[in-house]
């Protein structure tokens, strides 16, 4: 699928200057044009002075676009799996973005926290192959799962938090076929009178959901799919969750979805 042929969705237009395009949200569109005309979205985010740095498959980025002043992350798509090292970052058309801003739509119409879809870029490179770019809002104060383990162990907060982001995804008909711990976030925001508010999971990389599963089968893979997560960095990198940990939040998920 090429960008042409792209839906744009209400709220959205398409930008550019040739050969870069963008779909993106209307706000947010002169921004994206006036850096489009120099580089990349990447590119540019990258050296932006005290950008947020976010590690994962490769290396996203927290600013401000100059403009809006909408905080935003920007992330370069790469594929995973076995064939990473061939098909690197080349992507047919569009790769996963177009259906990855309907995901997003469907799953905050659903009340299933995950980050607003701003917008995504695309650079041809020849043979029907691109370079993709994807903005989504930035949710302030947040880290990732396997972070906020590391540091302060799998604490009932964050079980609790990330229960009810899998009963949520289950009553969706959601399943994430990516959901690990790097893809879960978790905003830990404090109040107007300076209280902390109870910490929020939000799922991310949402262009692997599928919808239309049975709630219980949602549920299942969700759980299994997220365990298997922690238990590879449990083993590789020591990651303090344990199966106790880990049969709370699956028991808890089930309790919030019936």
């Amino acid at each position: 699928m090429s960008i042409a042929a792209d839906a744009t969705p209400p709220g959205y237009v398409r930008v550019g200057v040739a050969p870069r395009q963008a779909i993106v949200r209307e706000r947010e569109a002169n921004d994206v044009r006036a850096i489009l005309t120099a580089t990349s979205l990447h590119d540019w985010a990258s050296r932006v002075y005290g950008a947020n740095l976010y590690t994962g498959r490769a290396p996203a980025y927290g600013v401000a676009l100059p403009s809006s002043g909408t905080r935003v992350v920007v992330r370069h798509a790469k594929h995973g799996g076995l064939l990473a090292p061939i098909t690197s970052d080349r992507f047919a058309g569009s790769g996963r973005a177009p259906h990855e801003l309907e995901t997003s739509a469907r799953l905050t119409a659903a009340a299933v926290p995950t980050p607003a879809f701003v917008g995504y870029a695309v650079y041809p490179v020849g043979f029907g192959l691109s370079r993709i770019d994807v903005l989504v809002e930035e949710v302030p104060g947040a880290r990732d799962l396997a972070n906020l383990v590391g540091d302060d162990g799998m604490t009932p907060p964050l079980i609790e938090a990330t229960a009810h982001l899998l009963a949520a995804l289950a009553r969706a008909g959601a399943r994430h076929e990516d959901l690990n711990v790097k893809n879960v976030l978790i905003s830990r925001a404090v109040r107007p009178d300076g209280a902390a508010a109870p910490p929020v999971a939000y799922a991310i990389d949402v262009d692997r959901v599928s919808f239309g599963h049975p709630r219980v089968r949602a549920m299942e893979a969700n759980i299994a799919r997220l365990a298997r997560s922690a238990r590879k960095w449990r083993r590789g990198r020591e990651l303090p969750v344990d199966e106790e940990h880990l049969a709370a939040m699956a028991r808890r998920a089930r309790e919030l979805a019936a």
